[in-house]
């Protein structure tokens, strides 16, 4: 390689080597390595991610020169754009708002980062470069008006979508910028002005933050919940189990993507509940710092952190030693700042850690000088060296992007295919046998697919066929993970449809399910779908006391009481079932018609 175009040393370059490296050696001792690595399709944000994102920054920090970062900043700035308009002008309810980044929260994340890059190109357009961007615009300042018109667009995008965190974030970043350039300036009261500002800001955004964290506080009753919605309350929860889940594995934490296990084990009865924000699965803490803390540990949080800190440094020290202007260094501290800010409330995807890395890359490349001349290439000798890394490109290629396409492929023909067919289980066993990636989700999902395509028209050789693949394989999931609850939860699921036409299996799903209790013993799942078990078993007061005990362990949780409420409707004892619907109407009226429903479909099942 060209000794141009080779890694430079720098201090980000080993900051992203340490967080990689606390990152491998969190996975191999949290409590799933093989999730932590591969992810699942849904996120795709583990360790064969970080491996990607690593040799992308030292792809982007080693290669090109200013005008490429000219070039480059401008297509991602057209391609926010568009973006942004394909997911305001969507029709289709799986576009609209998040596009084809996901949803709001991701795509504001990733404006986020646009409208600053926009702001760069617009301030630090060099007036004394015949800008090779020429290539784009016929005019010297054709990136400054076209940077102009994006940065206009892309801001009304961001600030009529949904993405709250990332609203708040630019403008306070925008704000914070405009403070910074009063302290930087050269005029004496401009400093002082600006400084004042600032301390302001500090103070009364620390009381914000605090405040935030007090229940009862003006801040979070009249502010926080009325602008996120009082199902933001939710997040404080998962804040607060995320923070038991640190405590318990607090040097590197339960691994990389591995935060829904220490959830499940902490999990909150209140979730579910309107109070609580209605979500009853959780895999990220939805704030950066507790899903560092407990997916990584203290050690994985300290060299994430580094991460910034370094850049700063590097932003500093160039700035103040003249090597850099203010817009640099000012608008990318601030783009930075914004974007921790607004991770406090959200988390990243692939294309937010894209861009995230494309950043640090370009601010470790200004640090080093561009070569004044170029050298014709050299012939290069197919050496042994060459020969092993094309071999193992290409093994890593068909094994980390093929393989892995291959999976997504043959669920989606799964999806297609006939219920209880012989092709869907064809499709099944290929999925499941192509990659890893997402095993856990798929297996789980394809449960649910045929859990829900039962009908009476299906061959009962099918029936059986297919949920024996599906248990072998949710045990699986088990034996390589045997805290997964949801897994756990899944398979007593499944046993106790299958217990329909296989009445043995029923001792199996009271087995699964008292696992899945054990593990997460204040989720109120399995004791709802244990009731089921014991109800096909005839243990009727039995299922009654599990139901009791989960409206026990939440009151306010609605679903529990309906189960309670139908048990003892089928147990023949309308008086306790109406007594029942007393008791929690006594807690929310609002459930009366839900509860009467309920019962009416017990005692009149044909009214159904």
């Amino acid at each position: 390689i060209d000794k141009r175009f080779r890694p430079k040393f720098n201090l980000l370059l080993l900051g992203l080597t340490l967080f990689l490296t606390v990152s491998i050696v969190s996975a191999f001792y949290g409590v799933d390595p093989s999730y932590s690595f591969w992810s699942k399709f849904e996120r795709m944000t583990g360790i064969l991610m970080l491996f990607h994102l690593f040799a992308f920054f030292l792809v982007v920090s080693s290669t090109f020169n200013k005008e490429d970062w000219k070039k480059i900043f401008a297509i991602s700035i057209g391609a926010g754009v568009i973006e942004g308009i394909i997911a305001s002008a969507a029709k289709s309810p799986m576009m609209r708002g998040g596009g084809t980044i996901g949803n709001d929260s991701f795509l504001g994340t990733y404006l986020l980062f646009n409208l600053f890059f926009a702001l760069y190109c617009l301030f630090r357009n060099s007036e004394n470069s015949e800008v090779k961007t020429r290539l784009f615009f016929k005019s010297k300042g054709g990136l400054k008006v076209y940077s102009a018109v994006c940065f206009i667009i892309m801001s009304l995008i961001l600030l009529l979508s949904g993405a709250r965190a990332a609203k708040l974030s630019f403008l306070g970043g925008v704000i914070l910028l405009f403070f910074l350039w009063l302290i930087f300036s050269q005029r004496k009261k401009l400093k002082i002005i600006g400084a004042s500002l600032f301390l302001l800001l500090f103070i009364s955004g620390s009381f914000f933050v605090f405040s935030v964290f007090q229940p009862e506080s003006f801040v979070r009753k009249q502010i926080v919940e009325r602008f996120f919605g009082e199902t933001f309350g939710g997040r404080f929860i998962v804040w607060q189990k995320g923070w038991e889940g640190f405590l318990q594995r607090p040097w590197l934490g339960w691994g990389p993507e591995n935060f829904e296990f220490a959830f499940t084990k902490n999990y909150d009865p209140c979730l579910g509940t309107v109070r609580c924000g209605g979500d009853i699965w959780y895999d990220r803490a939805h704030n950066i710092i507790f899903d560092t803390l407990v997916t990584s540990g203290a050690l994985g949080m300290l060299s994430y952190i580094l991460i910034f800190i370094l850049f700063f440094y590097f932003l500093g020290k160039n700035y103040f030693r003249k090597k850099t202007d203010f817009w640099t260094a000012g608008i990318f501290t601030v783009l930075l700042i914004s974007y921790f800010i607004q991770n406090l409330t959200v988390f990243d995807m692939v294309s937010s850690y894209m861009i995230f890395f494309l950043t640090l890359g370009f601010i470790v490349r200004k640090e080093i000088p561009e070569a004044e001349t170029v050298r014709e290439p050299k012939f290069l000798y197919l050496s042994p060296i060459f020969i092993l890394i094309i071999f193992l490109f290409f093994l890593s290629f068909s094994k980390f992007v093929i393989s892995p396409l291959q999976t997504d492929a043959y669920t989606i023909s799964a999806l297609r295919a006939q219920p209880f067919s012989e092709e869907r289980l064809s499709f099944y066993k290929k999925t499941l046998s192509s990659s890893p990636v997402g095993k856990y989700q798929i297996r789980e999902f394809f449960t649910d697919s045929s859990l829900g395509s039962l009908s009476e028209n299906v061959s009962k050789e099918n029936i059986i066929k297919e949920f024996d693949f599906l248990e072998e394989e949710l045990k699986k999931s088990i034996k390589e993970n045997s805290i997964n609850y949801r897994a756990y939860l899944k398979l007593g699921q499944l046993l106790n449809v299958y217990a329909q036409i296989e009445p043995s299996k029923l001792k199996e799903a009271e087995e699964n399910l008292n696992k899945a209790i054990a593990i997460s013993p204040t989720n109120q799942q399995g004791y709802w779908n244990l009731a089921q078990t014991k109800i096909q078993q005839g243990k009727i007061e039995e299922a009654l006391s599990l139901a009791e005990k989960a409206v026990e362990l939440e009151p306010n949780l609605e679903r529990s009481h309906i189960i309670a409420i139908k048990i003892a409707a089928f147990m023949g004892n309308s008086e306790l079932a109406e007594k029942k619907i007393k008791e929690a109407i006594v807690i929310e009226p609002a459930w009366e018609k839900d509860l009467k429903s309920s019962l009416n479909e017990i005692l009149n099942p044909k009214s159904r």
